[in-house]
């Protein structure tokens, strides 16, 4: 049998029968999202399950295993996942993806048992969570006069909010295939299209346009100000009425300090709070909303830049994308918890000549050093600043997602070339879908084309001007 995720275990015999007849049976023995699947040679389906997520997986795993006659093999299968938080994560902030199209995606990832959607709502170059609280965000900042990201330039305003039943439309979508939604509000940096509404939550309150192109922008949220932390918690617990998941993303990642060390008013604040550096002053900020959340029930995710201050708070969960970083080991040895999202295995807006599949199938979820009880589990991103459609974006994440799903549910992995093989089982699933899948002759290149790769990359999508305006 060819099933992705791998099960933990499966017996089957070479016996195909109809099915006759399918029970399912509640088993407090088993633990959550556990599950059975018992197939007997009169074609009597047994599903086991302690959990209505169980009993959905173990449907997902049967979708697989019935052949093009209908037939099911007479097997028993055991099936755990190894990992509680499987996630994959959608940029929808510099582009925006269609509802049509954040469904069959979801559709995807709820076959490869993926329970986590990350939705990456909010950055620089665009704002799409509808506020009625603040409804200058759902013009001003969600909108761009133009985009510029690499080397394509479109001069039309770009942007929309995705409305709150389209949010709540997706956030119930997910419900019924057992995967919750994690908004994004990227705080206090990636917050230009915020400050476009709301210029006085910067340093200077000098005006501040939403970004047009792609980059690491000094425009961030002031902390000394006031109506800073009130306005942002306002803003998140809207963003709270709309999602009921159990965690909140609040960014923390690629926050410039230039502002902070001009500003008279941080520089003051940071003395009185008797703060050493700019990276423990972000996280004194992004502790307020840690701890405004935590009031609210929510679990906070940053990325773990903000590792980088020794005093961020233990209740927030880091997502480890930046690799080999010493703050974010301490950080989980001292009591943390961390999701991993390596970005030289799991970042899928990179072509596959810079991260091929087998680089992506080969990533081991433990780090040297650091307590492996410390890891939640895994999340395959995609950023969408060179992506403007459907095709790519698919492309893009399949068959990479596919071999993140592997290793984020299966104890027991296969060699690589077995993967392969079920990859290619898999592929008329996603077909059925309506999703595009990268041909073989993408995904199996080598790990040795990489600097090739990143030319082309750097070629196709940085020109001169960019290059020299990053540099300085």
């Amino acid at each position: 049998m060819k099933i992705i995720p791998t099960p933990e275990k499966a017996v089957y015999s070479s016996k195909l029968v109809s099915e006759k007849e399918r029970q399912y049976l509640i088993d407090t023995s088993l633990l959550k999202e556990e599950y059975t699947v018992k197939i007997d040679d009169e074609g009597k389906v047994l599903i086991s399950y302690y959990d209505e997520a169980g009993r959905f997986y173990a449907e997902q795993t049967l979708k697989q295993i019935k052949n093009e006659k209908n037939l099911y093999p007479v097997c028993k299968i055991e099936d755990s996942p190894h990992f509680s938080y499987r996630g994959f994560m959608l940029d929808c902030a510099r582009h925006i993806i269609p509802i049509d199209e954040i469904k069959k995606i979801i559709d995807a990832m709820a076959l490869l048992k993926f329970n986590r959607f990350h939705w990456h709502l909010t950055d620089d170059q665009g704002w799409r969570f509808e506020s009625e609280k603040f409804p200058i965000l759902n013009t001003v900042s969600a909108v761009r006069e133009y985009s510029d990201f690499g080397k394509t330039y479109d001069g039309s305003p770009y942007g929309r909010v995705y409305t709150k039943a389209e949010m709540r439309e997706i956030v119930e979508y997910c419900k019924e295939r057992f995967i919750e939604v994690i908004p994004e509000f990227d705080i206090p940096g990636h917050t230009s299209a915020l400050l476009a509404a709301f210029p006085e939550l910067s340093c200077s309150g000098l005006k501040v346009k939403v970004k047009t192109h792609q980059g690491i922008f000094k425009d961030v949220i002031c902390p000394a100000k006031e109506d800073s932390l009130k306005t942002i918690c306002e803003i998140f617990d809207e963003i709270c009425e709309v999602f009921p998941s159990e965690y909140v993303h609040i960014g923390g990642d690629e926050a410039p300090s230039r502002h902070w060390e001009s500003c008279p008013d941080c520089q003051q604040h940071m003395k009185e709070l008797g703060l050493e550096n700019y990276k423990e002053y972000q996280n004194y900020f992004m502790n307020g909303v840690i701890e405004h959340l935590s009031k609210k029930g929510k679990a906070c995710i940053v990325w773990n830049d903000a590792a980088a201050g020794k005093n961020l708070s233990k209740d927030a969960i880091v997502q480890y994308w930046k690799e080999n970083d010493k703050a974010t080991f301490e950080f989980a040895n001292g009591g943390g918890r961390l999701i991993l999202s390596p970005f030289t295995y799991y970042y899928t807006d990179y072509g596959y000549d810079i991260t091929p599949l087998n680089r992506t199938y080969s990533f081991t979820p433990e780090i040297k050093g650091v307590n492996s009880d410390s890891i939640s589990g895994l999340e395959v991103p995609i950023w969408t600043e060179y992506i403007d459609n459907d095709e790519t974006l698919e492309t893009m994440l399949f068959p990479r997602a596919i071999a993140v799903a592997e290793t984020a549910w299966s104890k027991n992995k296969k060699s690589y070339a077995e993967f392969c093989d079920k990859v290619n089982s898999f592929t008329p699933f996603l077909e059925e879908l309506g999703i595009e899948t990268a041909p073989q002759s993408e995904w199996t290149k080598s790990r040795a084309q990489m600097p090739i790769g990143w030319l082309r990359f750097v070629n196709k999508n940085y020109s001169l001007d960019y290059i020299k305006s990053a540099i300085k």
